[in-house]
């Protein structure tokens, strides 16, 4: 443990310094898993039934598309956004609804 309480200044500078940068490295490790750890307001779930597919390739593809919109700020962290991005991508997916999308 460092005695920052030394009377030489350029250690007490370097200690402070090393802390700051400890400080700084922590907080951006909590943002990277504050990320990683983010869930979207549509679910893998809710994208099954909605289409009515089973888990697989299409439903990682539609979750992606919709994190990272969100994440790129193009549409906003809210489930109605997330849905109709959702039908959207399904879409061009060539996937159709087999439940009414206004009755979700």
């Amino acid at each position: 443990m460092a005695d920052i309480t030394s009377k030489n200044e350029s250690k007490k500078a370097k200690h402070l310094e090393n802390f700051a940068l400890v400080r700084s490295r922590l907080k951006e490790i909590e943002e990277k898993d504050a990320i990683r750890n983010f869930q979207p307001p549509v679910d893998g779930e809710e994208i099954i039934k909605t289409f009515g597919i089973s888990p697989g390739r299409e439903v990682g593809i539609i979750k992606n598309a919709i994190r990272e919109a969100i994440l790129d700020g193009i549409i906003p962290n809210n489930h109605d956004a997330a849905f109709t991005l959702m039908l959207a991508k399904g879409s061009e997916l060539g996937l159709s609804p087999v439940t009414d999308p206004k009755a979700s």
